[in-house]
């Protein structure tokens, strides 16, 4: 490289398409809790008839032999998709800090680092939700695979991926920008 040239690094260009990509998820969890909250009794845009219907097993055959997981007590129905919103809304809030920070310290490779604390706390509480919650409980305790009314395993499928996704793209946006400053400041 000549004298005086400035050396031009993708890492500040990632590091700020990277946050915007985290933003776009704190966006859809968001989104999620508002509908859940602010319409919990459309069946077509809420999840409450559908962890009703989850936990109380309507529409897994009558001879699964798994009728003694299913929950009809509706404070624990209702507890539960209290927890569900919550966690929503607590992702969606995370995450948001996190892209926001992400933005704010994007070309400093130590300070968006340091706001990535947010998105892998915030991914968790995330993966809490779709695959541990909807996965996890949901599908494989209380069989809802088997359910033919209330199946949200595609769609909780599809959330742990994109959360996922996001996850390994801030980590290989964090592992190639550090490896790059070292490099830099080893040659300087």
């Amino acid at each position: 490289m000549a004298s005086g040239e400035t050396r031009w690094s993708i890492w500040p260009v990632a590091r700020l398409v990277t946050s915007v990509f985290v933003l776009m998820v704190a966006s859809y969890y968001l989104v999620v809790a508002f509908d859940n909250i602010t319409n919990p009794t459309n069946p077509n845009a809420s999840n409450w008839p559908f962890v009703q219907g989850v936990l109380s097993g309507d529409g897994v055959p009558a001879d699964s032999g798994f009728e003694w997981r299913f929950i009809d007590a509706m404070w624990f129905q209702a507890a539960s998709y209290i927890g569900i919103m919550a966690m929503e809304a607590i992702t969606g809030v995370l995450l948001l800090i996190a892209g926001v920070l992400g933005l704010r310290a994007a070309r400093s490779t130590s300070g968006w680092a340091a706001a990535q604390r947010w998105t892998y706390v915030g991914g968790l509480a995330g993966l809490a939700v779709f695959f541990f919650g909807f996965i996890v409980v949901g599908g494989n305790w209380f069989i809802m695979y088997l359910n033919s009314k209330w199946n949200g395993l595609e769609p909780a499928f599809q959330n742990s991926v994109a959360t996922l996704l996001m996850l390994v793209l801030v980590t290989g946006v964090l592992i190639g920008s550090q490896m790059s400053s070292s490099r830099s400041d080893d040659s300087g």
